[in-house]
């Protein structure tokens, strides 16, 4: 009977606990207590989720691909002023593909000055397979590829969660789903086409070198006009 008498007192112990917690959650009781009583009462009610209280719910792709693209074709500039520095002239200097740099070359002179500048760009490795002797390729190193995906991701998503921050949303959700996608659910959020244009606008995002000497190789910023292009809503 003692054993009996024990568990009724703590189930009425944490029922009345529960109920305690739960009063800040109801705004009309809560508001209606005397000051001294919410001083000692939690002062956060329980916080609703999406399918409680409504709001946003995206789901968000990074287009690696264009990423990439955007960190080859800054290397295309780099390499330009380089070669305009060192006064080698070339035919022309080309980003082809997601990963690649193609040189054309008007001699054989030219063409193993270029070859020496290969030491500034470490990130890439020259294709031996060329077939034109008038050609010099480079391809991104495979590393160097998976760098760039996952800075992108990473950096996306600290840019949505600095964006969302203007929301004062209550318990965001922003993560990583997949490879590539981002999803972000906006709790109680009601104006759906403020907050897709304000995660959607551009910014400066910037994929930083782990290694400041060779900086030449992949600047890596991703000026405003291109970062929408990394990022798209895959769907909503």
């Amino acid at each position: 009977m003692k054993k009996v008498g024990g568990r009724l007192w703590l189930l009425a112990l944490v029922l009345v606990g529960s109920f305690v917690s739960f009063l800040p959650s109801y705004p009309p009781l809560y508001q209606a207590m005397p000051s001294w009583l919410k001083a000692v009462l939690p002062n956060k009610g329980i916080t609703l989720g999406l399918d409680l209280q409504g709001g946003i719910h995206m789901v968000l792709e990074v287009d690696e691909n264009r990423a990439v693209e955007i960190a080859v074709d800054r290397s295309v500039t780099a390499l330009q002023d380089l070669l305009t520095e060192k006064k080698i002239a070339v035919d022309s200097v080309k980003r082809v593909g997601h990963e690649q740099i193609t040189i054309q070359i008007p001699n054989a002179e030219a063409k193993a000055s270029t070859q020496k500048l290969a030491d500034s760009f470490p990130s890439f490795v020259e294709n031996e397979s060329a077939e034109s002797a008038a050609t010099v390729v480079w391809v991104l190193r495979e590393a160097e590829t998976k760098r760039i995906k996952d800075s992108a991701i990473n950096q996306a998503l600290e840019t949505i969660r600095n964006r969302i921050d203007q929301f004062g949303v209550a318990e965001p959700i922003v993560q990583r789903q997949g490879l590539k996608q981002i999803v972000v659910q906006l709790p109680g959020v009601k104006d759906p086409k403020r907050a897709k244009d304000l995660i959607k606008e551009t910014a400066l995002l910037e994929f930083k070198m782990l290694d400041e000497d060779i900086r030449l190789d992949l600047p890596g910023h991703v000026t405003k006009d291109k970062e929408a292009e990394v990022l798209q809503q895959f769907e909503s």
